[in-house]
């Protein structure tokens, strides 16, 4: 088990890809700290389907386990308690994976200022704090790695297909974080850290999740993991500053 041992915070957890990474995580033996918004129902009824508390439930049985942890992201206050509660209960944190993210399609001109704010608020100032929070311990200890989840939405080069409509507040926000990507891997390669930003590509999630017809591959630790897995296990002598995509890897990079 290539994470046993290791201690991994994701956020977004809750379903779709964020399940997805916690669950490959927790499969290669890693104590995985899962966050999002809501628990979820359980009881007599069992979790809520694309809960936190049914991400647990599915981990149930896997080599490592994976610890629900109520957390808004967007609240700085949230996310910084939660952060140190985890260093300070296990003394280490290995991995951080920010995948929480708000997406939403706005006509190009008819975005207010609060919504421009809170997507950059969740999808860039987020995973700053995030990093900001884990930065002394896996300095401490002269090894990470942090994986920022990106999108091709945030290319500065428009793709032909048109695949990105009515995306910019969206875009803007994942260009950003892939510039921080790049700044933070400079700033920790001294330490051991690695930080790269991955792209899932197009996921079959909510709506789409059981639509046979929707082009995106399944949103499964099988699909999913392999990738990050590679990630996890870079330090800063490693794989670094890089944004890659999940349907190239084991052919422009991760391969041999």
């Amino acid at each position: 088990m290539e994470l046993e041992g290791k201690v991994a915070i994701v956020t977004g957890a809750s379903s779709g890809i964020g399940r997805a990474y916690a669950l490959a995580m927790a499969g290669q033996g890693a104590t995985v700290i899962a966050l999002a918004r809501t628990l979820g129902r359980t009881g007599d009824r069992g979790p809520t389907p694309d809960s936190l508390a049914e991400t647990v439930e599915a981990g149930r049985d896997l080599p490592g386990r994976i610890l629900a942890q109520v957390c808004d992201v967007g609240e700085e206050a949230q996310l910084v308690n939660t952060i140190d509660a985890a260093g300070a209960n296990f003394g280490r944190i290995d991995i951080l994976v920010n995948n929480a993210a708000a997406m939403r399609q706005h006509k190009t001109f008819e975005i207010d200022g609060e919504e421009f704010d809170r997507m950059m608020r969740i999808n860039v100032r987020a995973p700053y704090v995030a990093i900001r929070q884990v930065a002394a311990l896996m300095i401490a200890q002269k090894a990470g790695s942090i994986v920022n989840i990106t999108a091709r939405a945030g290319n500065f080069i428009a793709r032909e297909d048109g695949a990105h409509p009515d995306l910019l507040p969206y875009g803007v926000s994942k260009a950003a974080l892939n510039r921080l990507s790049h700044f933070m891997a400079e700033e920790l390669k001294p330490h051991g850290i690695a930080v790269n930003a991955l792209s899932p590509g197009v996921v079959k999630t909510g709506a789409n999740r059981d639509n046979p017809n929707f082009p995106g591959k399944e949103a499964t630790a099988e699909v999913l993991g392999p990738a990050l897995i590679y990630l996890t296990l870079q330090g800063g002598d490693g794989l670094t500053g890089q944004i890659l995509h999940t349907d190239e890897f084991g052919q422009s990079w991760g391969a041999g």
